[in-house]
């Protein structure tokens, strides 16, 4: 939380004001009387100070005299009311915004707080940069003892753990249903608990088929034309060949698919079922994978450094990855010829689900009323698709919001998110999440068969008796 000084200066002819300020720092610079008796230059001295500090105060007392005087005459001819005015006038509200961007997002970020201010000049924004493996400690921490920031930027698959530990406040009555309406359903997903909102996504993440255009004018549709790619290239022995796709595996890259084989983590209800009644959809996913390892002529691994170097080599035709790495291609291939696709399917009838890894705007529960309506303000300026529009034009980002009107090279990113699903954050409880990870990690480690790790999911999900 940033610091509301109140301190009050030590002399007693200002008492009534609040302290200056010092040059460049911001702090308070609280002055004490003089103490003991004094030499008579230092004496003289110090009354010159104390008579130019006084000095100073009448100037203040007569600048702030002078909008409410401005007040009175607007209000009397119908120009402006009184009331901002006399907002004008205030101490600003200060709201302070962790975050852990960087930057050209930074960057954007910046610009529409700045904007933001100019249009709400009774609000001070404080962008605060954080090491992203520690914020949410320091974070938690800082809410704990009451310092922490009025706003934080969080990945969405957080926010589930924070509601629970009641260190973000609930927003439903904060947001008309209208000003949701045009956000994308699964970004809003990720900023949900329940049927509860704890915050507003800003822009996402998603997984989209990177493919070089050289080698394919049209993106694959199915994974068959997919691994087609290098055909004419099968002559060549495999170590030298090019590779038809490149395909990080880990569980968030993955689970798209098993979608596609009609599975699910968890019910409507929001219980686990990947182990229990979803088992054979899952085992049939886990299969699936353990073939994509065996092709040569696809590199399938949870090796993302020997993913990465064939990829950055240009030996991988396609690439599975997430939206935000799109210059890394760029820089492989040419910025021409990259192409971007929704993920193929594994048959027509058999489409994968993205996820959608949205960024979700947090509201401190340790607030002030008036802190935390303007913090509600801030959430909705960024959600306004002018907003929206300068994070895709001066960063990259891609919008939440619907209307947002986007540069061709954002546009087929919204496209593959029109079909994605939100990570939900029953999905990212620890209780279901640890166990599916585990099943994957051993399956593609080649640690367990796919029927002995789905045997301990199960049992590992089963609840504990009660003694």
């Amino acid at each position: 939380m940033s610091e509301r000084h109140d301190l009050r200066c030590g002399i007693e002819t200002c008492g009534e004001y609040p302290c200056p300020i010092s040059n460049n720092t911001g702090a308070p610079m609280c002055l004490s009387p003089l103490q003991g008796s004094v030499p008579a230059n230092v004496e003289y001295n110090a009354c010159m100070r104390r008579l130019a500090f006084l000095l100073r105060c009448l100037a203040l007392v007569a600048l702030a005299l002078l909008p409410a005087c401005t007040t009175i005459n607007s209000s009397t001819t119908g120009a402006a009311s009184s009331q901002p005015a006399a907002q004008r006038s205030a101490t600003p509200i200060p709201l302070t915004l962790w975050h852990s961007w960087s930057g050209a997002k930074l960057n954007a970020l910046n610009i529409l707080a700045r904007s933001y201010e100019q249009a709400n000049p009774e609000v001070r924004i404080r962008l605060q940069s954080q090491a992203a493996p520690d914020m949410l400690r320091q974070y938690n921490l800082s809410v704990a003892d009451g310092s922490g920031p009025q706003l934080l930027l969080t990945p969405g698959r957080y926010v589930g753990e924070l509601a629970e530990q009641q260190q973000v406040a609930p927003l439903d009555d904060a947001f008309a249903t209208e000003t949701l309406t045009d956000v994308l359903a699964p970004a809003l997903e990720g900023a949900r608990v329940g049927q509860q909102l704890y915050g507003v996504p800003i822009t996402f993440d998603t997984l989209v088929l990177f493919y070089d255009r050289r080698r394919s004018p049209s993106p694959p549709a199915t994974f068959d034309e997919l691994l087609a790619l290098n055909a004419s290239e099968r002559s060549q022995p495999a170590e030298q060949r090019p590779l038809s796709l490149a395909y990080y595996l880990m569980l968030e890259t993955t689970l798209p698919y098993l979608h596609a084989f009609g599975g699910v983590v968890v019910d409507a209800a929001g219980q686990p079922t990947f182990a229990s009644t979803g088992k054979d959809a899952t085992a049939r996913w886990l299969e699936w994978l353990k073939t994509l390892q065996r092709d040569e002529n696809v590199l399938a691994s949870a090796d993302f450094s020997a993913v990465d170097a064939a990829a950055q080599a240009g030996r991988a035709w396609s690439v599975i990855d997430w939206s935000h790495r799109r210059a890394n291609y760029a820089q492989v291939w040419g910025a021409d010829a990259v192409g971007v696709a929704p993920l193929p399917a594994l048959a027509p009838d058999q489409p994968p689900r993205p996820l959608v890894l949205p960024q979700v705007l947090c509201i401190n529960p340790v607030t002030s009323p008036e802190q935390r309506s303007a913090a509600q303000n801030f959430m909705r300026f960024m959600l306004e698709p002018a907003s929206q529009e300068l994070l895709a034009s001066r960063s990259g980002l891609i919008p939440v919001h619907r209307l947002a009107q986007v540069a061709p090279d954002i546009q087929p990113f919204v496209a593959a998110a029109s079909q994605s699903q939100g990570l939900v954050n029953n999905i990212t409880d620890p209780d279901v999440w640890r166990p599916l990870n585990d099943m994957f990690r051993g399956v593609i480690s080649g640690a367990t068969s796919v029927s002995e790790a789905l045997t301990t999911a199960t049992t590992t999900l089963q609840p504990t008796p009660t003694p």
